[in-house]
């Protein structure tokens, strides 16, 4: 049985691995990197050089404070999507129960869509109606295309999003926290973030399989348009 298995092919094309944790990822480095960006922008654009020690502590606060609700806001958004599945199994489980027929009909009538014929259908549905745990898995499958070993693990989903949030944020934070003035600061922001902000877009590109430059270009977009916004703002409210 072993030399069986290990004479079986391999997977020639690999699926991406880690695919919801992926997501959360992309959400925390786009956010991180964006959020932090224009909020030092609109904070510089309306302090004064005298206030930079302000703009250091708030960019700070913001990136601990963001991390922190990323992290519990994916903590949530994981467990609800599990309690979720949960309530959908708790149905379909109780009409499984109670009217047994009707869900057998609309498994055949799945596997009669995908080209099974009639018969065949009905030995599937016969043979999978056996096993009430698999009947139950491939109703959920089929009708609500949810499946269990999709389900994210919602601790592991929130430290993702806000481990990916605090790590970019830094990004912009960076030069307000190693360079002397409030204008060196705002000018290292503008040099280093724009290529950051184009890295990531392009990196989430790859991994969805669009052109990484139009994705690239689209995040840079986004971070340098919130951030000109901001500072303008900013410089509005200094002088008002």
């Amino acid at each position: 049985m072993i030399s069986e298995l290990k004479q079986l092919p391999r997977e020639i094309h690999k699926h991406i691995r880690a695919r919801s944790y992926i997501g959360s990822s992309a959400l925390g480095v786009s956010d991180g990197l964006v959020t932090n960006l224009a909020f030092l922008s609109g904070f510089a654009g309306a302090a004064s050089d005298s206030q930079f020690h302000l703009i250091q502590i708030a960019g700070v606060a913001s990136m601990l404070a963001g991390a922190i609700s990323m992290f519990f806001g994916g903590v949530l958004a994981g467990r609800s999507e599990y309690e979720l599945f949960q309530a959908d199994a708790r149905r379909e489980a109780g009409e499984i129960e109670q009217e047994p027929e009707e869900e057998k009909t609309e498994l055949r009538n799945f596997y009669v869509a995908k080209g099974l014929t009639r018969d065949q259908a009905d030995r599937v549905v016969d043979q999978i109606a056996s096993n009430k745990a698999k009947f139950l898995e491939d109703i959920l499958m089929h009708e609500l295309h949810v499946h269990r070993a999709k389900l994210a693990n919602p601790i592991k989903m929130g430290g993702v999003i806000g481990l990916s949030f605090l790590v970019d944020a830094l990004i912009p934070l960076a030069p307000f926290l190693f360079l002397q003035t409030r204008t060196e600061s705002l000018i290292g922001a503008a040099l280093v973030s724009p290529t950051f902000l184009f890295s990531v877009g392009a990196w989430r590109g790859r991994v969805v399989g669009r052109k990484f430059w139009r994705t690239g270009i689209e995040t840079l977009l986004i971070g340098v348009s919130a951030s000109l916004i901001l500072y303008l703002i900013g410089l509005r409210l200094v002088f008002v």
